[in-house]
């Protein structure tokens, strides 16, 4: 799946990967290597899509993800598996991507100073304003300017789907997320879309820059990984980005 937003652009690859028709809940094909997959399946994944792009898989850089707020700067010298749960390159060729299966995925490109970002927000990093720390990083790193940045919200849980407790509720009330917050259900419902909008936003990038159109993985898991289906022990799917 991709962006209309991102497709305009010259000199970018960017994607979400699909679950890939398979009844098993790592499906035909899974990148992510920390969820309980066969390593050998998660390789022969990974290097079909090298080579659908031409890259060495040595060039795909994901992280581990903590459901924290660290922030990567990284090139092709960067040693792989560093728990983190947002990268940042400005290096040509090199891929970067998270891995999600509910969690908010946001990819991030800065047109003028050629510099890419991929984002992994849960519940707790959207909170941590992970988004945010994510954008200050790249100005501070590589004086990136909001107003030259494309933002794309990919597939993830959605307000309808996404139930929480009142515990979780109140830790968006207190960082003044109460307007992202459903109580038309018998338990809260959390609009992660809406949160990282407002963190995107708060930053300085333009709304007519964030492309957020997402659909959810909890309601389409016959085609995208939800963990609130599969259970931890799943694939997942991975939203990367790269120059070239």
């Amino acid at each position: 799946m991709q962006s209309q937003h991102l497709l305009k652009e010259a000199g970018i690859v960017h994607f979400c990967t699909l679950r890939g028709g398979n009844d098993s809940p790592y499906a035909r094909i899974n990148l992510c290597d920390y969820t309980g997959d066969d390593p050998r399946h998660v390789a022969l994944s990974r290097k079909l899509f090298a080579d659908c792009l031409g890259i060495a898989v040595e060039k795909m850089w994901f992280p581990r993800q903590v459901h924290g707020t660290r922030v990567m700067v990284v090139d092709s010298s960067a040693p792989a598996g560093q728990q983190a749960d947002a990268v940042i390159t400005s290096e040509r060729e090199q891929l970067i991507g998270v891995s999600t299966a509910d969690c908010v995925p946001v990819l991030l490109y800065d047109r003028c100073k050629r510099v890419v970002a991929a984002v992994h927000a849960g519940w707790r990093g959207t909170i941590g304003r992970i988004v945010e720390k994510t954008v200050e990083a790249m100005k501070s790193n590589y004086e990136c300017h909001p107003s030259d940045i494309l933002a794309v919200i990919c597939p993830s849980i959605s307000l309808e789907s996404f139930e929480v407790g009142s515990e979780v509720a109140d830790k968006f009330v207190n960082e003044g997320y109460s307007d992202c917050i459903s109580f038309d259900y018998p338990k809260p419902h959390i609009d992660l879309w809406k949160a990282n909008v407002k963190q995107l936003v708060a930053m300085g990038i333009e709304e007519q820059n964030i492309d957020c159109s997402p659909i959810c993985t909890f309601q389409n898991g016959d085609i995208l990984f939800s963990a609130r289906r599969l259970g931890i022990e799943s694939g997942r799917m991975i939203s990367a980005i790269m120059m070239v």
